[in-house]
């Protein structure tokens, strides 16, 4: 009998973990606050180099130890970073090859500009399903994109 209450609260707690862990588990969009930032393998500058992201680069942290974040990145490369040279800035990054950035929040809207494939963004907005773009460095605003087609917000 003992052993059945047992197994049974095992299978209980199995089906609840990740209900709970993935309540508490709230990813945070942020963004590299430098240009050429080594992403590490473990928290600690001894650990193997992963890659270099640039500035602006968009990040979903995923969690936090001491001062490191580990995080996800938009082609799900995963890694830590020292936490001073993460910003609080948030970007996008484009996932498809080619996208519309446009006049307005919405698909009949003027084509202002062509976007392609991971480059990097300053979100200035938001309406609904769309993100409004400007550049990272002054923040010139170039147009609206669908959110579907990007990686950071």
């Amino acid at each position: 009998m003992h052993h059945r209450n047992l197994l049974s609260t095992v299978r209980a707690c199995l089906l609840i973990a990740p209900l709970v862990l993935g309540l508490s588990c709230t990813l945070e969009a942020k963004s590299i606050g430098k240009d050429q930032v080594n992403i590490r393998s473990n928290p600690s500058t001894k650990s193997k180099i992963l890659f270099s992201a640039p500035l602006g680069y968009p990040i979903s942290i995923e969690k936090e130890s001491k001062d490191w974040v580990f995080f996800t990145d938009w082609q799900n490369n995963k890694g830590w970073v020292y936490k001073p040279l993460v910003s609080k800035i948030n970007t996008v990054v484009i996932l498809v090859e080619k996208a519309n950035v446009r006049s307005q929040p919405t698909v009949k809207s003027k084509a202002l500009a062509i976007a392609e494939m991971g480059e990097i963004y300053k979100i200035l907005s938001k309406s609904g399903n769309w993100v409004k773009l400007g550049y990272y460095h002054g923040g010139s605003e170039v147009g609206w994109i669908r959110d579907d087609l990007v990686f950071g917000e």
